[in-house]
């Protein structure tokens, strides 16, 4: 029986990236739980939250106000049972305040909480040792604006960011086995392998069809990252020995246009850099596509439930990588079965409650332990 004091009432989401603190507050305002959600400022990419720490304007003045704004809004929040970061461990976007606002944090939350799923300054998958390949030389190389905040600015931050972990945060959590390396900065019993939330109510069931030519879709966000290049080389080369399918390359669109771009695709090549899915591949299973994305066994090691994740693995080698799509349209006549396995994966596993759940019998055993040796 946990004791009134360890209950969780109360909890602040800091961070956003790609809707995962949006489908978490879902699933905790489900379980009754008292939630807000902020980002650090409103030039942030995704627009799904309550409030922000700062207002973004150009010039002096803005530079000035994402440097000490957050200051002020730390000063008027209320206090939460748990304040968990993601994507972030700071709530200041300025550079010369950045992580001085952690002590002022810490004094507004019982628990404070980090949830690994990109590449912060924590979550490097250049960092993370353990894996036989990673994105990180083609994101380097291609994508200019992420690649150049990763070598200028989170990489050089590594090491501080770390300590700044060790030292103030209470539980981590990773999402995939991409970031389990941020396992080493908690004790065993303050860290969790918690799966990516998806709230399937925001995604169509649209399953793929059997069909004489099927649509094959890649979806980079980043190509560097993702890998196009060689997604590119694959199909070059299955489109030189068979003529059974379209492909297109669908990027640079908003969310809702991006979901309507999919509706009639068959098969989904997502990234080939991964060791398992991101939260595309997840929706996109979600949507009942056929899914090619991270799906090696090392990935699905992450959690046990992940043996039955109905994906096929998309190889870093192109050769590979056209054989697998090529066994794909071979099995024309299963995809709606795919489809269909897919979206029952996905509501079994990654439902927003289930992970809500997960969060909260996590931060209310470390919090009544809190309590008892007090």
């Amino acid at each position: 029986m946990i004791k009134e004091s360890s209950k969780i009432s109360s909890v602040l989401l800091i961070g956003e990236a790609s809707g995962v603190h949006r489908n978490l507050a879902k699933g905790l305002r489900s379980l009754g739980v008292n939630v807000k959600h902020m980002v650090q400022s409103d030039a942030h990419l995704w627009k799904w939250h309550d409030d922000v720490f700062a207002h973004n304007s150009p010039g002096w003045r803005g530079g000035i106000a994402r440097n000490l704004e957050p200051f002020w809004s730390i000063a008027k929040m209320d206090r939460y049972d748990v304040i968990n970061f993601t994507n972030t461990i700071t709530s200041v976007h300025g550079i010369h305040t950045r992580y001085y606002d952690i002590p002022f944090i810490r004094r507004k939350g019982r628990l404070l909480s980090y949830y690994a799923l990109g590449c912060d300054e924590v979550g490097l998958i250049r960092r993370n040792e353990r894996l036989s390949y990673t994105p990180c030389e083609g994101c380097l190389k291609y994508d200019q604006t992420l690649g150049g905040d990763c070598k200028n600015l989170l990489n050089p931050r590594w090491n501080k960011s770390n300590s700044i972990v060790s030292k103030n945060f209470d539980f981590g959590a990773s999402s995939m086995v991409e970031y389990d390396h941020t396992s080493d900065l908690f004790p065993a019993e303050s860290f969790s392998r918690i799966p990516l939330p998806v709230d399937l109510d925001k995604i169509a069931f649209t399953p793929a069809k059997a069909k004489d030519r099927s649509l094959v879709l890649h979806t980079p966000t980043r190509r560097g990252f993702k890998g196009t290049k060689f997604v590119l080389e694959a199909i070059d080369h299955l489109g030189s020995v068979r003529d059974d399918f379209d492909f297109r390359v669908v990027e640079g669109l908003s969310y809702d246009e991006y979901v309507r771009s999919v509706a009639d695709a068959d098969i989904i090549i997502d990234q080939v850099f991964s060791q398992s899915p991101g939260m595309n591949g997840l929706e996109m299973l979600a949507a009942g596509k056929v899914v090619m994305t991270g799906a090696t066994d090392y990935g699905k090691s992450f959690i046990p439930e992940m043996q039955n994740l109905p994906a096929f693995d998309a190889s870093p080698k192109p050769k590979v990588l056209a054989e697998t799509l090529a066994a794909i349209l071979d099995r024309k006549e299963d995809f709606l079965d795919f489809g269909t396995r897919g979206r029952k994966y996905v509501a079994e596993v990654h439902d927003p409650v289930r992970i809500a759940k997960c969060f909260l019998e996590n931060w209310q055993r470390l919090l009544k332990k809190m309590f008892e040796t007090a």
